[in-house]
C-alpha cells in the first residue's frame, strides 16, 4: 500500500510538472503527530514528493464534522503560499 500510494503521488507530481504546474502535497496535522504516523508519512511521501506539513490546533475543525474550519484553512493557505514563495 505504501509503494502504491507513493507511486500515485509521484505520478501526480510528474503530471503537474509536465503541464507546467507547481505540485505540492499538503499534509494537515491536527494535534501532535505520533511516532508511528510520522514514520508512515515519511515512508509514503519519501524525499521526492514536494510537501508542506501544516501543524494545526485540534480545535480548528468544523463543529459538525472533522474538516478544517476557517482558521485552519487560513493556516493551510498561508503555509502553501510560504512554501511556493520559497521556490
Amino acid at each position: 500500500a505504501i509503494r502504491v500510494t507513493h507511486a500515485a503521488l509521484r505520478a501526480s507530481v510528474d503530471l503537474a510538472h509536465a503541464r507546467g504546474a507547481t505540485p505540492l502535497i499538503v499534509v494537515p496535522q491536527f494535534g501532535p503527530e505520533d511516532t508511528a504516523s510520522r514514520v508512515l508519512r515519511r515512508r509514503v511521501l519519501g524525499d521526492d514528493i514536494p510537501t508542506v506539513f501544516v501543524a494545526l490546533d485540534p480545535g480548528w475543525r468544523l463543529p459538525w464534522d472533522r474538516h478544517p474550519n476557517a482558521r485552519a484553512a487560513h493556516a493551510i493557505a498561508a503555509a502553501i503560499a510560504a512554501r511556493l514563495r520559497e521556490r
